[in-house]
């Protein structure tokens, strides 16, 4: 249930605090922030002057990319990688190093060939494995993806992160009361680990456990009050106690924090043509077509938002569409031969002359 929101914050946590040091499978330092740890600013002030000091330590490019990593300055942690790389290109390290900066800058693409090559070279670390695991999630690959989990925890038995992925995983492939499962060791581990407590809270809604997915919801609120999953959640919490203008107010918050977020879209779709506002309900069915578009309901408001707005044509074509997936839905067939008696009706002829005297 995860898109790519929160992503960022989860790997970031987990790569950079985990990803500093090798974990059991290797004891080989990878960086070492351990002075001024919990200062980033004083940590690059340092690094900067060791490499005005000393340009041809690739390990200073490492530690400094790491430190950037973790406040976000991607662009910034990317030159001092690829420096790294270039002064020290036999440290696998670097290679996870720069897996995780392109990952976190949206290239997923790049990451993942480099992330394999920090493998091959023997780099050994449960933070690695996830991150494998999600990149090979985002492709779908779920049995590839869960054998790094498996690593991962091999390597870090208590990694709040790999049983958060291994939840994911389960989730995406239907075994949703293992995936509860998971997520819950995950907590276990680190009760303020927000996401699965979001995943929770999306899971405990689908099972129509109101009160179980509202404690997971309120947790969420307390730690990410912006999180835009959180706010489509909420508005499905209110959906189920027919509180519809606060379900509106959720949903639009959503879409603002998100505005990909197709399940907030449907909602609103659904919600403003209950409303009877039809240009609004169709902008964001719109939004919704990619996941949505194909189910009867989407097909149906978007059909009877068009015919309210005098639109017969497309009205016609969605109804059209409904009985190409359920020829006998009584609705539809009986809309079909409304429009097209509109459409294919005759349109008095005019008489023109008559319409230039009243013209004068």
């Amino acid at each position: 249930m995860m898109s790519y929101v929160g992503r960022w914050c989860v790997i970031v946590a987990s790569l950079c605090l985990a990803g500093c040091n090798l974990e059991e499978g290797s004891r080989e330092r990878m960086v070492n922030l351990e002075v001024v740890a919990d200062d980033p600013a004083k940590q690059l002030i340092n690094l900067s002057e060791a490499i005005s000091q000393s340009r041809r330590e690739g390990s200073l490019y490492t530690r400094r990319a790491m430190v950037l990593l973790r406040k976000g300055d991607l662009k910034q942690a990317l030159e001092d990688v690829n420096e790294a790389i270039k002064l020290s290109s036999g440290d696998p390290a670097n290679f996870f190093v720069k897996a995780q900066v392109l990952y976190l800058m949206g290239n997923s693409a790049e990451a993942l060939p480099l992330a394999l090559q920090a493998e091959r070279n023997s780099y050994q670390s449960s933070s690695l494995y996830v991150l494998l695991a999600e990149l090979y999630l985002q492709r779908r690959q779920y049995v590839v993806a869960n054998q790094y989990i498996r690593k991962a925890l091999e390597i870090s038995p208590s990694d709040e992160y790999a049983f958060y992925y291994r939840g994911r995983i389960l989730a995406e492939t239907g075994d949703t009361t293992k995936a509860i499962r998971s997520y819950r060791l995950a907590l276990e581990q680190n009760p303020e680990f927000m996401q699965p407590h979001r995943e929770l809270a999306g899971l405990y809604l689908d099972k129509q456990d109101v009160a179980a997915a509202k404690v997971h919801l309120d947790k969420v609120e307390q730690l990410a009050p912006q999180d835009p999953l959180h706010w489509y959640y909420k508005g499905l919490l209110f959906l189920e106690g027919q509180k519809k203008d606060s379900a509106l107010y959720s949903f639009s918050q959503a879409v603002a924090l998100a505005d990909t977020l197709q399940g907030a879209h449907y909602q609103l779709g659904l919600l403003q043509y209950a409303k009877g506002e039809y240009d609004a309900s169709l902008q964001h069915l719109d939004r919704a077509k990619k996941t949505y578009g194909n189910t009867l309901k989407y097909l149906t408001v978007k059909a009877a938002s068009y015919e309210r707005l005098g639109e017969n044509l497309p009205a016609l074509q969605h109804y059209q569409r409904i009985v190409a997936l359920e020829p006998r839905h009584t609705y539809a067939l009986q809309s079909i031969a409304r429009l097209k008696y509109r459409l294919e009706r005759p349109r008095p002829v005019l008489d023109s002359m008559a319409v230039r005297q009243q013209a004068y």
